[in-house]
């Protein structure tokens, strides 16, 4: 059986299905598309198609068995232990088809905290494409197609995505290369161009839907909710991510509040940026779409367009108290806040600077006199 840990995209699975049966795969395809929304278990699937059919028996078989074949390998960001000068994927090989059979739908957060990272940043360096150009570069071992999925492309650093271009340009026979990326923007112009690039679109609702087998109030607003990503629909459901959210950003509002013209209170906004600081990257990047959301939903309250707001408190806030400080003066400043914040942290910049910043801009919107 096959495309069967994949949620819905029909489309997408139908316009792979025809490169294949139309011998019209090229040797490198481009995934984009928030990880919610199933780029590893399509790529994972498309590649199986791929290689020997000796080896296609996937059955009742989970992601992390379907991989099972000498002649597929695999690239994702990872970091040194321990000592380790170098590390290479395949070092984290049974965490990753621990990963892929539990949490395929998982985003870089999820990696990285089943490998342990802490606060470092896991990456893909050159050293794991020096090694790939190899590998790949190898007689197939069953005669067949190599295969190479790069889950991450964007976690690449310089000197990989440059040496990764070289391979690109001159690809082994009977070789595919599967990459996949969350953000499209942080790849090189001209790695995409020697792609045939396909944008992974939100699941629908009715397939969303399917996945839930329990019975749960308001199970249609929480598919709504996670606008089609299936990772998110989890953290919906098991509410644990937005607890955290919510409640650090109660704290950073309050004191945000307080803070304004009084410097004692200004040393506790800069504590509370110190734990946003701390976090691991992509918990940050998450904490920031969450408060981008949030901000958002708190405007459109004083609209009445309770139907559009996402918000639910898992922390008995209120957010109706909290609308009449958004508003026109300042919503598209608080959010162009997250959101620029955001943009920083995904380009590595110093954590402890953008919190502070973003504590102390807060402060100053939040108690923008009204309109």
């Amino acid at each position: 059986m096959i495309w069967t840990e994949v949620i819905g995209q029909q489309r997408i699975i139908r316009q792979l299905e025809h490169l294949i049966n139309s011998n019209q795969v090229p040797h490198a395809q481009l995934l984009t598309g928030i990880s919610g929304y199933g780029g590893l278990p399509l790529g994972v699937e498309f590649a199986i198609q791929l290689l020997d059919k000796e080896f296609i028996d996937t059955s009742n078989k989970s992601l992390g068995e379907k991989i099972q074949h000498p002649d597929f390998h695999f690239i994702y960001p990872i970091v040194k232990r321990g000592s380790d000068k170098i590390a290479y994927s395949t070092d984290y090989a049974s965490e990753w088809r621990e990963f892929l059979n539990e949490t395929p739908y998982g985003n870089y957060n999820y990696w990285f905290e089943s490998i342990n990272v802490g606060n470092k940043q896991g990456m893909i360096g050159v050293g794991e494409v020096e090694k790939l150009h190899q590998k790949m570069h190898l007689k197939s071992y069953t005669g067949g197609n190599k295969v190479c999925i790069i889950w991450g492309v964007e976690k690449m650093n310089k000197e990989a995505s440059n040496a990764f271009l070289k391979l690109l340009e001159e690809p082994p026979q009977k070789t595919y290369f599967i990459l996949l990326a969350e953000e499209s923007e942080m790849l090189l112009p001209t790695l995409i161009s020697r792609c045939q690039h396909i944008t992974i679109p939100p699941i629908y609702d009715a397939d969303l839907k399917t996945t839930v087998t329990e019975e749960i109030e308001n199970v249609d607003l929480y598919i709504s909710q996670a606008e089609g990503d299936f990772n998110r629909l989890q953290r919906l459901l098991q509410n644990t991510n937005n607890i955290e959210h919510e409640a650090l950003l109660i704290q950073g509002l309050r004191t945000a509040f307080k803070a304004k013209g009084n410097k004692s209170v200004v040393i506790d906004l800069m504590e509370w940026s110190r734990e946003l600081s701390v976090l691991g990257r992509e918990d940050q990047k998450a904490f920031l779409n969450y408060g981008t959301q949030f901000f958002r939903d708190a405007f459109l309250i004083n609209y009445s367009l309770q139907e559009l707001v996402h918000f639910r408190s898992e922390n008995n806030f209120d957010l109706n108290k909290l609308a009449p400080f958004v508003n026109s003066e300042n919503i598209q400043e608080l959010v162009s806040l997250f959101e620029n914040s955001h943009y920083h942290i995904l380009r590595n910049a110093n954590a402890k600077m953008v919190f502070a910043e973003l504590g102390l801009q807060l402060t100053r919107l939040l108690n923008k006199p009204s309109p």
